[in-house]
């Protein structure tokens, strides 16, 4: 496989401040344009270079347009501030085009409640000894640089020539890793990679239970992830993500991000929106 096209921490790096952010949209995680997950990883850090806390607890966004490979203005505003959290909207756009618009919870540390937990990891084999997707079948141009950034060992069959595949269950099931660098201690980049994660998963999820060259494609629409524990010395992540369902032109998926340790880091899902396949 090439040398990853893109670097997370440089790519989705904000500059500016006072609510006044900016940042340069890399084409190394370019999908259908620039990645979903990618941009709102963008967005993401922009609030908590604003937030007054470290904890990023919550992220929704809707995606408004396909940002390009350029510039990008970012407006940061505080809808609430409490003593321990606050709501952020941050909005992105391109020469007065909006294309993002999400709303941040974040919180302080050390918060008192319950200490619970009834989401135990599925019982799946874990990184080691299994190949890379990407080395068993090369994705299309279109997608490698994207797929040079993530490397995936994914659960379950992996064949070829993708267009061949058996259609079964719209899951995908896999343990990824960032290249070059796969953990970081800033919280809210740490939070980043398992948003970039249920994003990106959803419509891979989807094609697993499909068979052929797809018709359609189906951008995110809207994106709702929960962040429950960082996962910095994590350098794996399982994502496990469902989309069982498809009616109306949307397509709809679930996905949840564990830790080599078996602790749920991130929760969430997406509305996809189907539109023809160019050519």
């Amino acid at each position: 496989m090439d040398e990853p096209a893109g670097d997370f921490k440089r790519d989705t790096a904000v500059e500016g401040g006072d609510g006044s952010y900016r940042a340069m949209l890399s084409d190394g995680w370019e999908l259908w344009g620039p990645a979903g997950g990618y941009v709102s990883a963008i967005a993401l850090r922009a609030a908590g270079a604003h937030s007054r806390f470290a904890k990023p607890v919550s992220y929704s966004c809707n995606y408004l347009g396909v940002a390009g490979f350029a510039p990008a203005e970012i407006d940061v505003v505080t809808l609430n501030a409490a003593r321990r959290s606050e709501v952020i909207r941050v909005s992105m756009s391109q020469e007065g085009r909006l294309f993002l618009d999400a709303t941040v919870w974040t919180v302080d540390e050390g918060l008192a409640g319950f200490d619970f937990d009834a989401a135990p990891m599925p019982d799946l084999p874990g990184p080691d000894g299994i190949v890379p997707w990407r080395d068993v079948a090369p994705p299309p141009p279109t997608f490698r640089r994207f797929w040079s950034n993530i490397e995936e060992r994914m659960i379950g069959p992996m064949i070829e020539r993708w267009e061949e595949r058996v259609p079964g269950a719209p899951i995908r099931r896999g343990w990824c890793r960032f290249d070059p660098t796969p953990t970081f201690k800033d919280p809210y980049l740490d939070a980043a990679r398992s948003l970039m994660l249920i994003e990106t998963m959803g419509w891979p999820a989807f094609m697993a239970g499909q068979t052929g060259r797809p018709p359609f494609v189906a951008p995110t629409i809207e994106l709702a992830v929960r962040f429950h524990r960082p996962a910095s010395r994590s350098e794996w992540l399982l994502c496990v993500t469902e989309s069982p369902l498809a009616a109306d032109g949307l397509i709809a998926s679930t996905g949840r991000v564990w830790a080599e340790d078996g602790s749920l880091v991130a929760s969430g899902g997406q509305h996809m929106l189907c539109r023809p396949a160019p050519g």
